[in-house]
């Protein structure tokens, strides 16, 4: 039997899925919430199999529970289950090693197949998506950007899902320190949210392995 959690914070899709779910002989629901910091909590109580994970979540987003599953070492995997279906949220579930991304519009099929793959050690991205996704280069309007390395580093991690405390504590710096970064990266790319430093990151190569 494979145990799954499922967060999203759409009650009224959360419910359906759940119901969908549980006609699933082979699967069962530990437990869902809509918001993050209860789905990490139920995590650790229940070590489900699998994690069905919206990407935008209340408290806190997918790739940041997904960042901490991996940091306190739990082995449950993670599908996203999101409508973002740009290029660089796509890359970014790869990059953070995301077991599967399966979008809202596919069939309910295509998530039960992701489920029964990542519970199997297997991988799944639907195939709606297209492989362009994992051939993007850093394009000319990001090479020239005047970023110092330092401030590059701490883009990249922000990427990855890492929080201010958890990049100071990698790079040896200040909490405040971090803050003060975060600051004049928005300043300079002139953006104003996570999942645009998201987005320049990935459009400047700096998550490419």
């Amino acid at each position: 039997m494979i145990k799954v959690v499922l967060c999203d914070d759409h009650v009224i899709f959360r419910q359906g899925l759940l119901k969908l779910l549980q006609t699933a002989e082979d699967i069962t629901v530990a437990g869902e919430s809509g918001e993050g910091h209860r789905i990490l909590s139920l995590i650790e109580k229940e070590k489900p199999d699998v994690a069905i994970l919206d990407i935008s979540i209340p408290g806190s987003n997918g790739f940041e529970i997904l960042n901490e599953i991996q940091g306190r070492g739990l082995k449950t995997k993670v599908i996203f289950l999101t409508m973002h279906n740009d290029q660089p949220t796509v890359k970014t579930a790869i990059q953070s090693n995301a077991s599967g991304y399966v979008l809202k519009d596919d069939a309910f099929e295509d998530l039960l197949y992701a489920i029964r793959a990542v519970a199997s050690g297997g991988k799944f991205i639907s195939p709606s998506l297209s492989a362009e996704f994992f051939k993007a280069k850093p394009t000319t309007e990001f090479k020239n950007h005047n970023l110092t390395e330092r401030e590059r580093e701490i883009l990249r991690l922000i990427a990855l899902g890492l929080t201010n405390k958890k990049i100071a504590v990698k790079l040896y710096i200040s909490v405040k320190t971090v803050e003060t970064h975060r600051t004049n990266i928005l300043q300079k790319l002139n953006i104003h949210s996570t999942a645009d430093l998201v987005r320049n990151a990935i459009k400047m190569g700096l998550l490419e392995p």
